[in-house]
């Protein structure tokens, strides 16, 4: 279990380390590592709201479909967002200070957050390009 927990724990920090290069520890003090670990979160929530944005604007490029299936996919996508953002900010907020090592240097939370969003966004332009 502890090896579980280590392995989960350093896929967060190489993660984040990959959606934020920037925001090395190793290379910036603790107030600079914070502000960046927020902005880059800030960008990754920027960046997940415009990729729902797209899916949202492909359903409405669908031809041939009668609006009112349009609407209820559109419907059933942001109540699907809603519900993975509740899962998201439970597993940030909850459960990634308690998995990520103490020594790492950085906020686990964002850390968690950027990783999220970032899969969160590619998996949604996959799916709607």
């Amino acid at each position: 279990m502890r090896r579980f927990v280590f392995i989960l724990a350093s896929a967060l920090v190489a993660s984040a380390a990959h959606a934020a290069p920037a925001c090395d520890a190793a290379r910036i003090g603790a107030k600079e590592l914070a502000d960046c670990l927020r902005a880059a979160s800030d960008t990754s929530e920027r960046d997940l709201t415009a990729a729902l944005a797209s899916a949202l604007k492909s359903i409405d490029a669908q031809p041939k479909m009668l609006s009112s299936r349009k609407a209820r996919w559109k419907r059933f996508l942001n109540d699907s967002q809603a519900q993975w953002v509740s899962l998201r900010d439970e597993e940030c907020q909850d459960l990634a200070p308690l998995e990520a090592p103490t020594a790492s240097g950085s906020d686990p939370r964002l850390t968690c957050l950027i990783d999220r969003n970032t899969r969160r966004a590619k998996d949604l332009r996959a799916r709607y390009p």
